[in-house]
C-alpha cells in the first residue's frame, strides 16, 4: 500500500497534473487525487504548489520525492532478490509490434514493467502489421501487437480492442468538416504512405488494397513520428488508427475521420500469443498488463 501511494506521488510530480498521472497509471483521477491529499494529511504539510497551469513541487515535496524514489528503488531491489529465489521475476520478453504502438502504449508499458521487474530484458521489434503473427507463430516473438482479423493457426488473440484505421489530417484541411470519408474523397489530396505494402490484407478490403497500391504518394516513410510531423505541417493526409495520435487528437492538433468502408470500421487491434508453447510467468504477466492498457486506450480513443 505504501509503495502504491509513493508511486502515485512520483507520477504526479513527474506529470505536474493529477489527470495526466492518472492516465499513465491507468487509475481514476479521483483515486490519485485522494491518495495525494491523504499523504499530505498524514505528513501535515502540502507537497505541491497548486498553480493555474498545474501542480509544482514545493520544497517539502522535493524532499519527499527524493525519499520516495530511493524507497521504491530499494523496495524493487528487495522484491527482485526475493522473487529471483522462485525464478518468477527474471526472463526475456520478445515483442513484435506495428509502429503505431511505439508512440505511447509500448514505451509506457515497458517503463511500468521495468519498475516492477527490473531484472527482465527485452527484444522489441517494429514490423509491418501483417508480418506480426508470423513472428509470433515461429517463436521469433513471444507477444505480437497488430491489427487482427483472421489469425493463422498457431496464434491466438489474448485481448482485442476496436481501434480501426481512418484518415489523419490537420485542422483546416478541406476534408476536415466531413464526418466520414470515402476512398474517392481522399484521392485528390497528397497522401503520406507508411509503407509500400498495404497495412491490411486485400482479403479484408480489396478496395482499400487497390487504393493503396494505385496511389502516387507524396512520401513513403515507415517512421510514425516523421509522418506525424508531415501531417501537422500540412504536407498531406495519412491512414492510421488513433493509437499513435492520442495526445495530438486530445489537443486538437490533428483530426481523425473514419472511412466509409464497413470492413475498415470494424477493424480491431489485438495482442497475439502462440498456441503451441506456454509462455514464461513473467511474459504472461507482461501480456496481462498490456491487455489492461489496451482496454484503457480503446476507451480513451472512443471518447475523441
Amino acid at each position: 500500500m505504501h509503495a502504491s501511494v509513493l508511486k502515485y506521488f512520483i507520477e504526479v510530480a513527474s506529470c505536474g497534473s493529477v489527470r495526466k498521472a492518472s492516465e499513465r497509471l491507468f487509475v481514476a483521477a479521483s483515486a490519485v487525487n485522494r491518495q495525494i491529499h491523504k499523504l499530505e494529511d498524514e505528513l501535515g504539510v502540502e507537497l505541491f504548489d497548486r498553480l493555474p497551469t498545474g501542480l509544482r513541487l514545493n520544497p517539502a515535496g522535493e524532499r519527499l520525492l527524493k525519499h520516495a524514489q530511493e524507497t521504491l528503488h530499494q523496495f524493487q531491489v528487495m522484491r527482485t532478490e526475493l522473487d529471483a529465489l522462485k525464478g518468477e521475476r527474471t526472463g526475456h520478453v520478445k515483442v513484435a509490434a506495428m509502429d503505431s504502438f511505439f508512440e505511447e502504449l509500448l514505451p509506457s508499458a515497458v517503463e511500468e514493467f521495468l519498475q516492477i521487474f527490473p531484472a527482465v530484458t527485452y527484444t522489441i521489434t517494429s514490423i509491418q502489421p501483417m508480418e506480426v503473427a508470423q513472428l509470433v507463430m515461429t517463436g521469433q516473438a513471444d507477444v505480437g501487437l497488430a491489427f487482427v482479423g483472421r489469425v493463422p493457426g498457431g496464434v491466438k488473440v489474448m485481448s482485442r480492442a476496436k481501434l480501426p484505421i481512418g484518415i489523419v489530417l490537420p485542422p483546416g484541411h478541406p476534408l476536415a468538416n466531413r464526418a466520414s470519408l470515402s476512398l474517392k474523397d481522399c484521392a485528390p489530396y497528397p497522401f503520406l504512405r507508411s509503407s509500400s505494402h498495404p497495412v491490411i490484407s486485400a482479403a479484408l478490403s480489396p478496395d482499400f488494397a487497390a487504393f493503396w497500391d494505385d496511389m502516387e504518394p507524396a512520401a513513403t516513410c515507415n517512421s510514425t513520428p516523421l509522418l506525424k510531423r508531415l501531417i501537422m505541417g500540412g504536407k498531406g493526409i495519412s491512414c492510421f488508427s488513433k493509437i499513435a495520435f492520442i495526445e495530438e487528437l486530445k489537443r486538437g492538433e490533428l483530426l481523425w475521420r473514419p472511412f466509409e468502408l464497413p470492413a475498415l470500421n470494424e477493424l480491431q487491434v489485438g495482442i497475439l500469443v502462440p498456441t503451441q508453447r506456454v509462455l514464461p510467468h513473467v511474459t504472461q504477466n507482461f501480456v496481462g498488463r498490456m491487455a489492461r492498457r489496451l482496454m484503457q486506450l480503446e476507451a480513451t480513443a472512443a471518447a475523441l
